[in-house]
């Protein structure tokens, strides 16, 4: 069951949080957004194809190694923050997907030669982003009815189409695989909690954070789900509303 207090408190602080950076990047995308393709481009573009969605969590190390049979056969999603795992491990992704609007995106690709890698980004990515990305970008609208913002956005840049986030970047990434026709579609890195002491993939950044850290973060934040083998476990309300719009999108 959704827990709709859970919903509209997540909702309500993302919205207090970043509006102004919203609005700052995209008022800055604008002419990276007028030349290049929208999301809509791409319905129905992979009917039928298997997906798998890959996101950063530390799973993704443990797993990645089933990724090697499976990447010639399958149209890979990564999330932006596990791009540099991928690329390391010798699997380029067909699609790489951004929704955060902070600049520390950036931290993500430096280093990386992303020519010929597509990144289907929001249009409030940072524009620090869009500078450093060498490759394709692919751009989506948030789909968001009840933020004004968002409704604005939409009706200025109505051509590029939309994608409905839900918590996190896998909430997008799962609809933008709906939006392109993959079937089926997997998932891979895609942790909602910190079950396994560790906070993400081994090459992601902020390595100096640990358990204990995010907790001490997050403190007024966490809360119980239940996991897979149906035992309470911790969590963050953020991952908590991604569970809840995962189970609702399914």
């Amino acid at each position: 069951m959704v827990d709709q207090d859970r919903l509209k408190e997540v909702k309500n602080a993302t919205i207090q949080l970043f509006t102004p950076l919203w609005q700052s990047n995209f008022n800055k995308n604008k002419r990276d957004i007028a030349r290049c393709p929208g999301v809509n481009t791409l319905k129905d573009k992979f009917k039928n194809i298997p997906c798998v969605i890959v996101g950063a969590g530390p799973s993704l190390d443990k797993n990645i190694k089933y990724l090697h049979a499976a990447k010639d056969r399958t149209l890979i999603i990564s999330c932006d923050a596990a791009l540099k795992t991928l690329l390391s491990n010798s699997i380029t992704p067909s699609l790489v997907i951004n929704l955060d609007p902070q600049e520390y995106v950036v931290d993500f690709f430096k280093g990386l030669d992303t020519r010929g890698l597509t990144l289907v980004a929001s249009t409030v990515i940072h524009p620090s982003v869009l500078k450093m990305w060498y490759g394709r970008i692919i751009f989506y609208n948030k789909y968001a009815p009840d933020i004004p913002l968002f409704k604005q956005i939409q009706a200025v840049a109505n051509e590029v189409g939309t994608l409905t986030p839900g918590g996190s970047v896998l909430s997008v990434a799962y609809d933008l695989s709906f939006k392109i026709g993959a079937n089926p579609i997997t998932f891979i890195g895609q942790d909602l909690s910190y079950s396994s002491g560790n906070v993400y993939t081994r090459e992601i950044i902020h390595k100096e954070e640990n358990l204990s850290s995010i907790y001490e973060k997050q403190k007024e934040n966490i809360v119980s789900e239940m996991d897979i083998f149906g035992s309470d476990i911790p969590t963050i309300k953020s991952m908590s509303v991604t569970k809840q719009w995962l189970e609702w999108a399914k």
